[in-house]
C-alpha cells in the first residue's frame, strides 16, 4: 500500500488498488459507497514533487483526512488555506510596478490558477457524488469563487506586466526620437560652425576688426557677452522647440 493513504485506514480493496505510489493527479476515487479525494497540498515555485491532501468520505458520513484531523471542516481548512494564498497573491499584483514583479507573481499565480481549476472539478465530482451533504456543496461553492480569482489575478498580472512593457517600449521610442532631433540640431549647429573655425584656424584670427581701438578689458569683454549671448539665444530656441514638440 502507498504511503499517500495511511496503512490505518480500512479502504475497500478496489479504491486501494487505483492509488499507486505517487501523487499523480487531483482526482476522485469512488467504489461501494466510498469516495477517496487525493489533492494537492498548496504549489510551492520551483517544487517538482507534490505532497498529497488526501480526503476519504465513507458510506456513513464520517471522514478521514491525512494530514489534518478526521472532520469535514479539514477539507473546508484546506480550501481556505488556498484563499488566503490568493489574497497574498492579489496584493503583490496591486503593488506591483515593474515588470519584473509582475513576471514574478505569474511565475506563482499560472500553477496556483490551474491547481484551484483541478481542485474545483474534484470536489464538484464529489459533490455530484453526494448531492445532500452540505459541507460538500460550501467546499465546491468556495472552490468556484477561487478559481475565479485565481484566473483573475493571473490575467490582471499578466495584462499589467504587458502594459509596463508596452509602456516603457513608448517612452523609449520618444526618448529616442528626442535624441534623433537633438543631434540634427548638434549637426546643423556643427555645420555652421565648422567654416568659420577652419578659416580661423588657417589664416588666424589677427585682422582688424576695430575693437583694436578700446581699451583690452572692454574688448575682452564684450567679446565673452556675445558669446554668452549667443548661447542663451540658441538656448532658447532649442527649448520653444521642444515644447512645441
Amino acid at each position: 500500500m502507498a504511503k499517500i493513504v495511511p496503512d490505518t485506514w480500512p479502504l475497500p480493496s478496489e479504491l486501494k488498488s487505483r492509488v499507486g505510489a505517487r501523487v499523480g493527479r487531483q482526482r476522485l476515487l469512488s467504489a461501494q459507497g466510498h469516495h477517496l479525494m487525493i489533492l494537492h497540498q498548496l504549489p510551492k515555485l520551483h517544487a517538482r514533487d507534490r505532497a498529497a491532501a488526501v480526503f476519504w468520505r465513507a458510506p456513513d458520513g464520517s471522514w478521514r483526512c491525512f494530514p489534518g484531523r478526521d472532520h469535514p471542516s479539514t477539507l473546508r481548512d484546506h480550501v481556505e488555506a488556498l484563499a488566503k494564498l490568493l489574497e497574498e497573491l492579489d496584493d503583490q499584483v496591486e503593488a506591483a510596478k515593474s515588470a519584473t514583479e509582475f513576471l514574478a507573481v505569474i511565475r506563482v499565480a499560472r500553477p496556483i490558477q490551474r491547481y484551484t481549476r483541478n481542485l474545483h472539478a474534484v470536489i464538484t465530482q464529489l459533490r455530484d457524488a453526494l448531492p445532500e451533504d452540505a459541507d460538500v456543496l460550501a467546499a465546491r461553492d468556495r472552490a468556484y469563487e477561487l478559481e475565479r480569482l485565481a484566473e483573475n489575478i493571473a490575467d490582471d498580472a499578466e495584462n499589467g506586466m504587458q502594459h509596463t512593457i508596452a509602456q516603457h517600449t513608448e517612452e523609449q521610442a520618444h526618448l529616442s526620437e528626442r535624441i534623433a532631433k537633438e543631434t540634427q540640431r548638434l549637426n546643423l549647429l556643427a555645420a555652421v560652425a565648422l567654416p568659420i573655425t577652419a578659416i580661423g584656424s588657417i589664416l588666424g584670427m589677427n585682422l582688424p576688426s576695430g575693437l583694436e581701438v578700446l581699451p583690452e578689458p572692454v574688448s575682452f569683454w564684450i567679446i565673452v557677452a556675445l558669446t554668452f549671448g549667443v548661447g542663451f539665444f540658441v538656448r532658447a530656441r532649442i527649448q520653444q522647440d521642444e515644447k512645441r514638440d
